[in-house]
């Protein structure tokens, strides 16, 4: 089986190309939200260095969110429309999970980290792959007190992801609050701190194998996390009618 990984989500655009489990080569550009202008030349040059076609292509694999909107949703569209002139099944994962993955954080603690702004990050926690808390958008303080009630005294705990940034920016507003953890935080090198496409081919053959995953391309679905800034635009003039109305 022929498939092809995508992320656009994050600052890094990455896409590979496997055969079954046997990676045949793997593109990550680090040039932020240019998406929209890098990723089909990426797709496309990649594959034909594998002496491929889209239309060779068996299974499309995205990443699928938490991150940003308009990365999220270029994406996805782009895996459907690939999809549906290929006549290919698609896969979307979770991008903290294929986060974590491209960590190489094994079976320790692994904290991926999106930056939700605003202080907050898109986090949740694994250990190996068993998913430990939620995938929500979090301030810094209360997603230590989670980790706080699974680590083990000193363990290492992994961290990883653009949130990094974030989690050191709370620490430093208070001194000594490194120091007071019970655990101890370990940060992934930059090269393991973006999404690696060759991760979300991973999970996504994981899934398929499992027996859990949707194939549908157009059954895929955004996992945004919080409402965009237009959605929640939407929702305050909709609440302010609704309180004209009621005078």
């Amino acid at each position: 089986m022929i498939v092809l990984g995508v992320d656009t989500s994050g600052r890094t655009l990455s896409v590979a190309v496997a055969r079954g489990d046997q990676l045949l080569g793997e593109y990550s550009l680090a040039l932020g939200y240019r998406h929209s202008v890098t990723f089909q030349p990426a797709v496309d040059e990649l594959l034909d260095r594998c002496v491929l076609t889209v239309r060779d292509v068996e299974l499309f694999a995205v990443a699928a969110g938490p991150g940003s909107f308009t990365g999220i949703r270029i994406g996805l569209s782009a895996v459907q429309a690939m999809a549906y002139a290929a006549g290919a099944q698609a896969v979307g994962v979770s991008s903290l999970r294929a986060l974590a993955r491209s960590s190489g954080g094994g079976k320790c603690l692994t904290v991926p980290l999106v930056d939700a702004r605003g202080g907050r990050v898109f986090s949740t926690l694994y250990r190996g792959t068993r998913q430990l808390i939620g995938e929500d958008p979090r301030g810094i303080d209360s997603l230590l007190k989670e980790i706080t009630m699974v680590a083990e005294q000193n363990e290492e705990v992994l961290v990883t992801g653009d949130g990094i940034s974030v989690w050191e920016e709370a620490l430093a507003r208070e001194p000594g609050q490194a120091s007071r953890l019970p655990f101890e935080t370990v940060y992934a090198s930059s090269a393991f701190r973006y999404i690696r496409a060759s991760a979300v081919i991973e999970l996504a053959l994981e899934d398929l194998a499992d027996g859990v995953a949707m194939t549908d391309p157009f059954q895929l679905e955004a996992r945004y996390g919080i409402d965009s800034s237009a959605e929640r635009a939407q929702r305050q003039r909709r609440s302010l009618e609704n309180e004209v109305e009621g005078t």
